[in-house]
């Protein structure tokens, strides 16, 4: 691969790594915007957990036209593809995604036990899962053929996608 379509990639895997994570965001902020009073940080928290859901299976989508992709993946055309050559499945897509889901998951649980405020020092609880976002970002920008953990975790690359 060049490195002209490495960059290009590259450039569509943070677009939709950004497209994904709004996915996420909505199932979280529209119902919490449409609650009022102190149930809305636990509508918010489960909101949360259900952009985590996504985001852990994203990429075992089986509709065959997707080509097991997650939705941002398949509107910029890229998509995961094993090492080992296997398709992909829900379980690959889990040990894939497990560090980005546990990004929304972790603060879902603060949410959903300590309501609209959160828990004390949920701030600080937070702050690992935010370290690790920035690390498999850095990782995609820096490495050479743009792995980060998640990839290295279950053999697989971001390429383009081969209809």
């Amino acid at each position: 691969m060049t490195s002209t379509v490495q960059h290009t990639v590259r450039l569509r895997r943070f677009a939709a790594a950004f497209l994904d994570l709004a996915i996420a965001m909505t199932f979280a902020l529209v119902p919490a915007a449409l609650t009022q009073g102190p149930s809305q940080g636990r509508v918010f928290g489960i909101g949360l957990l259900v952009g985590a859901l996504y985001l852990l299976f994203r990429d075992g989508i089986p509709y065959a036209e997707w080509g097991a992709r997650s939705l941002a993946k398949r509107w910029l055309g890229i998509r995961p593809y094993p090492v080992s050559g296997e398709s992909m499945s829900w379980m690959l897509s889990v040990r894939r995604n497990l560090t980005i889901a546990a990004s929304f998951a972790i603060p879902a649980f603060i949410y959903l036990i300590g309501g609209h405020k959160g828990i004390p020092f949920g701030d600080w609880v937070i702050l690992p899962t935010v370290v690790l976002v920035i690390a498999e970002a850095a990782l995609v920008a820096i490495d050479p053929i743009g792995r980060r953990i998640g990839d290295r975790v279950a053999h697989t690359r971001i390429l383009e996608a081969r209809h």
